[in-house]
């Protein structure tokens, strides 16, 4: 694959997992904390008549971290992806026919373990990945549900760029308090190689057209734009299209298209046949997706963390990136609470003309 050397989190975690350690790890997104997991539990599946189970909070997860499984090519290892929204009976014929990981969302995998067509009986690894989004998501009762059908001796692991205090108690119960914690995170826990600004708006009759003046300036190649509805995206899917003198190529992406509808978007994105591409924070984990240039918040998150999310899907594995946020004054108090959790400041950008300094222009951007 190309990879000459490990990122910390990789160098860090894999020898404790090949050891047979439970981990409890913090580590920023897109700093190689799949392969930081996926990798040990081959090695180790290799040897054993074992199975592997990994919770991940959304389908397109699922098929992300399913599809570096098989990028790792190794014919001993049998791995599929489990999720709702398409064909059940497909998904109980590959079990039938024995698989060693399966990467699945909770939902489809207790319909499966109720239906008695997934059993439990030879894990000897569970993973949560994205942990923290598991809990966003609501999915806590149905991950405390499966850990508790499970009776075999299996290692825990658990990644995620945040962590709770309810989900560090879930690590604690069912490692029976026997785990390392690992914060690769540090002090900062966005992306240390993203330029992050905010632009403050008056009103929200405003705002789309200071967008516009926003991509102007910034000529983005690659945008990612995140806002908090379906019903936002769709709109400003539709306004955009409008615009005059609208040169990008606009989709959106939110729970509202079926499965196959959203594969066929991120792989337009992926392949620049879009160039801007609207997101609700279905899209905001775990998609790996090279080379987006800037991300930008249209809608402010109203939760931290989701923030720190949202901006990670730029500068992947040390490529620089610009995260932009759109704020409404009234939206300030969301905007401290952002820069409470990462101990960052945020600077403030305007659309005025720099002015001249010392015989050239200052531009605050850089």
């Amino acid at each position: 694959m190309n990879i000459l050397k490990p990122t910390p989190v990789q160098k860090v975690a894999i020898p404790l997992i090949l050891e047979g350690q439970n981990i409890m790890a913090q580590a920023k997104t897109g700093s190689g904390k799949t392969l930081a997991f996926v990798l040990p539990i081959i090695e180790n599946l290799k040897f054993l008549d074992n199975e592997a189970l990994i919770l991940v909070p959304t389908r397109e997860l699922a098929k992300q971290v399913e599809g570096v499984i098989r990028d790792l090519r190794n014919p001993k290892v049998k791995s599929m992806t489990i999720y709702g929204g398409v064909s059940i009976t497909n998904q109980i014929r590959k079990l039938e026919q024995g698989v060693n990981i399966i990467v699945g969302t909770p939902g489809r995998v207790i319909d499966l373990y109720k239906r008695r067509n997934l059993h439990f009986r030879n894990l000897r690894f569970v993973i949560l990945d994205e942990g923290d989004r598991l809990w966003d998501m609501g999915f806590a009762p149905d991950v405390q549900f499966i850990l508790n059908q499970i009776k075999t001796d299996y290692q825990f692991l658990l990644f995620s760029a945040t962590l709770y205090s309810e989900i560090r108690e879930l690590v604690k119960r069912f490692s029976k308090n026997k785990f390392n914690f690992l914060n690769l995170s540090r002090d900062n826990i966005t992306v240390g190689s993203t330029k992050q600004f905010y632009y403050m708006i008056d009103s929200y009759q405003q705002k789309f057209n200071t967008f516009l003046k926003i991509l102007r300036r910034e000529k983005p190649k690659h945008a990612l734009v995140f806002v908090n509805t379906k019903k936002t995206a769709a709109w400003l899917s539709n306004r955009l299209k409008s615009a005059r003198n609208f040169d990008y190529r606009v989709n959106i992406i939110s729970g509202s298209l079926s499965q196959a509808q959203r594969e066929n978007v991120l792989s337009a994105f992926r392949n620049h046949k879009i160039n801007m591409l609207i997101a609700t924070d279905v899209a905001a984990r775990g998609l790996d997706i090279e080379n987006i240039s800037h991300v930008f918040n249209y809608d402010i998150p109203k939760f931290p963390d989701v923030y720190v999310h949202r901006i990670g899907r730029t500068s992947r594995m040390s490529k620089k990136g610009v995260a932009i946020t759109l704020c409404l004054k009234d939206e300030y108090e969301y905007l401290c609470h952002i820069e409470g959790l990462i101990d960052k400041e945020i600077r403030q950008k305007t659309l005025y003309q720099p002015r001249q300094e010392e015989g050239r222009y200052h531009n605050p951007f850089y």
